[in-house]
C-alpha cells in the first residue's frame, strides 16, 4: 500500500503497565511516541482512513509512491476495478458494525505491475462510535508468487500424468489388439495340430509349447492389466478394481471388496485416480504387509465426493521411518492431492495398514483453495 514519516492521529489510550513491574520508565513513555515506534518498527503498512475511505495517515508508502500522491486520497483510487467493490463493502460494514474485517486486494503501482495485500481493518472508537478505521496492510506479493509457482508445478504434474496415462493406454493397446491376439492364435493352431494327432503322450514337445504359449498369454493378460486394464475405459471403475482384486487374491488368502457409487460410471480423472491408489494400496499389500487378508471400499461420501478405503491386517509400518527410494504412499498423497482430495494412510507396526483418501467428484485444484 501507498513511505513518508507518520503524520499525526489519534493517539492510543494511556500506557498502563504490568502489575509487579518496574514501571518507573515504562509509565514515562509517552504515547505519542509509543504510537510513532509502532508505526515505524511495524511490518505492516499502516492507515488511518475516514468514512469515505480517504486516507488521513500512513506510517510508510512504496511500491513507487510519493506522501503527497497518497495522503488525502482515497483507498480505492489505488485498487482494481474487481477489488474496490469489495474493499468499498468491507469498509462501509466496519463503520456500520464496528466489527474486524479482514479482506484482500490487489493494488496497481505507477509502473502498471501488481501488488496484494492482506488487509485488516478495525474500529477507532471515539465516545463510543466509529470515528475512524485504522487498516494494517500486509504485502502477500512473495505469497501469492509462491502461489502461482506452486500451482504452475501441480498443473505440470497433472499434464506429465495424463501423457503417462496415454501411452499406458497405447502400450495396452498394442499388447491386446497385437502380441495377445498372435498368441491366442498361434495357440489355436497348436491345439487344433494336437486335437488332429490324437494328443497322445508322443507330444511332449507340442504341449510343452502350448504350455508356454498359455503362460505368454497369461503374462500379457497382467501386462495389460498392470498398465491399463480396457475395462477401466470400457466398463468403468468397479470392473476395473475387480481386476486388481482378483490379482492380489493371488498372494493374499482373503481379500474383499465392497462398493456403494453414486453413478455407474464417474469422471474420466476421477476413475483413473481411484484405480492408481487401490492398484498402489493393493501392491503394497502384496509386496510389504505380508497380510492374512485386505479389503477395498468404494463408496460414497456426501453429496459430492467418493472414499476409497483400503485396509490391511498385515505387518503395518512407521510412517517416520519410511525409506526415502519408497515412492508408493507419496505417490497416493500426490495423486489425491491433485484432484483436490484428503489423503490419509494410517499404520503402525504390527497393526496393518488403511489408505483412506476422500476426491471431490468435481476435481478442483487444491492451490485455489488458498486464496
Amino acid at each position: 500500500m501507498p513511505h513518508a514519516e507518520p503524520h499525526k492521529a489519534e493517539q492510543p489510550a494511556a500506557l498502563v503497565p504490568a502489575q509487579g513491574v518496574d514501571t518507573e520508565d515504562v509509565s514515562r513513555i509517552d504515547t505519542a511516541a509509543l504510537w510513532q515506534a509502532i508505526c515505524r518498527i511495524s511490518g505492516d503498512y499502516i492507515a488511518v482512513v475516514d468514512r469515505t475511505g480517504t486516507i488521513r495517515f500512513c506510517n510508510r508508502v512504496d511500491d513507487g509512491w510519493s506522501p503527497e500522491q497518497v495522503m488525502g486520497r482515497s483507498m480505492l483510487d489505488f485498487t482494481l476495478p474487481e477489488s474496490t467493490e469489495q474493499l468499498y463493502r468491507v469498509i462501509e460494514d466496519v463503520f456500520a458494525t464496528g466489527r474486524e474485517q479482514t479482506t484482500e486486494t490487489t493494488v496497481r503501482r505507477p509502473d502498471g505491475s501488481l501488488n496484494y495485500f492482506l488487509l485488516r481493518l478495525g474500529p477507532v472508537l471515539v465516545d463510543g462510535r466509529t470515528a475512524a478505521i485504522l487498516v494494517c496492510c500486509e504485502n502477500i506479493l512473495p505469497l501469492k508468487t509462491s502461489e502461482k509457482s506452486l500451482q504452475h508445478e501441480r498443473n505440470m504434474l497433472r499434464r506429465l500424468l495424463k501423457i503417462q496415462e496415454r501411452e499406458r493406454q497405447l502400450v495396452s493397446y498394442e499388447i491386446h489388439d497385437g502380441l495377445a491376439q498372435y498368441l491366442a492364435g498361434a495357440m489355436m493352431q497348436l491345439e487344433a495340430c494336437e486335437h488332429g494327432l490324437g494328443g497322445s503322450s508322443k507330444n511332449r514337445e507340442l504341449g510343452e509349447g502350448l504350455r508356454l504359449l498359455r503362460a505368454a498369454a497369461d503374462e500379457a493378460r497382467r501386462l495389460i492389466g498392470g498398465l491399463r486394464p480396457p475395462a477401466l475405459d470400457e466398463l468403468g471403475i468397479i470392473d476395473a478394481v475387480e481386476t486388481l482384486v482378483a490379482d492380489a487374491r493371488t498372494e493374499v488368502a482373503r481379500v474383499e471388496f465392497t462398493h456403494h457409487l453414486p453413478a455407474p460410471r464417474l469422471p474420466p480423472d476421477v476413475e483413473t485416480t481411484i484405480f492408481r491408489i487401490v492398484q498402489e494400496s493393493l501392491s503394497n499389500v502384496r509386496r510389504h504387509a505380508h497380510a492374512a487378508t485386505a479389503s477395498v471400499r468404494l463408496e460414497q461420501h456426501g453429496d459430492n465426493a467418493v472414499r476409497i478405503v483400503v485396509q490391511d491386517d498385515g505387518v503395518g509400518f512407521d510412517s517416520a521411518a519410511v525409506a526415502d527410494d519408497r515412492f508408493g504412499i507419496e505417490g497416493i498423497r500426490q495423486r489425491a492431492w491433485l484432484l483436490g482430495g484428503e489423503p490419509v494412510v494410517a499404520s503402525s507396526p504390527g497393526r496393518g495398514t488403511t489408505v483412506t483418501v476422500t476426491l471431490p467428484l468435481e476435481p478442483k485444484d487444491p492451490i485455489s483453495a488458498l486464496g
